[in-house]
């Protein structure tokens, strides 16, 4: 059985897990103790998701990462409970948890769990109310992020613009004159499309890969194989999807 509760508080050593990896692989294989047989595919290959190539296996080392981002994910949204209380009064009590180091002499747990800080934020974007949480250089925040670029020469470069900032204070809109000098054409048309509140409502983080904006370890998972692979989304991943699609479909 794969130890899911110790999963999800510590990071299992990779020799560990490799070794389980070779278990299986050997398993899928038809290997044995007497007969070696040929793997024509690595275990990584084989883990990708169906539409993808691969077989859908269930990549452990990545799986341990999400079980750890989830634990990160509660960290940053329960405040109130006895997990953040002790973290924070041990590892980042003058700042927030996406913010802590990891410092010296740290547990093994709170270095597993910072370890996983970095799948947890790959899958994060604010969600904007009166934008004074949100940096518009560094952080996510629109759909395409990519576009989000230093503005043209001859344009002042504040490397601490927050997004309120880019709100008129009396009417509470968008200065569209501003965001268009700073922004490229597409990135300023999305932003001036993000609906604004007339009351002063706190930015919120949430989680892009579930839509219902929660995080889930099944999201996570998938969003850390495809930062393993060389998958990056445009027209030829889809191709690969499609193909591979019809060929399941046979």
């Amino acid at each position: 059985a794969i130890p899911i509760y110790a999963m999800s508080v510590f990071r299992l050593p990779e020799t560990l897990l490799d070794e389980i990896h070779s278990l299986f692989s050997k398993f899928w294989w038809g290997s044995t103790d007497t007969r070696r047989r040929i793997h024509w595919r690595s275990w990584e290959d084989l883990c990708l998701p169906k539409a993808l190539g691969g077989m859908g296996f269930r990549n452990l080392k990545t799986f341990n990462e999400a079980l750890l981002a989830k634990q990160c994910w509660r960290l940053l949204k329960e405040e109130n409970s006895i997990l953040h209380k002790v973290f924070k009064a041990k590892y980042f009590p003058k700042s927030g948890f996406l913010e802590a180091y990891r410092g010296c002499n740290a547990s093994y747990t709170w270095r597993s769990l910072w370890g996983a800080k970095s799948l947890l934020k790959e899958g994060l974007q604010w969600r904007i109310g009166n934008g004074r949480q949100v940096k518009a250089w560094e952080d996510k925040w629109l759909q395409t992020q990519a576009v989000i670029t230093r503005p043209f020469s001859g344009v002042e470069f504040n490397p601490d613009l927050m997004v309120h900032m880019l709100i008129d204070e009396n009417t509470k809109e968008w200065d569209a004159d501003l965001i268009k000098l700073l922004f490229s054409e597409e990135a300023a048309s999305e932003i001036i499309k993000i609906p604004l509140s007339s009351r002063d409502i706190d930015d919120t983080l949430f989680w892009w890969p579930n839509k219902r904006g929660v995080f889930t370890v099944k999201s996570a998972y998938w969003l850390g194989m495809l930062a393993a692979t060389d998958f990056r989304g445009g027209d030829s991943m889809l191709d690969d999807v499609a193909w591979w699609k019809k060929v399941w479909g046979l």
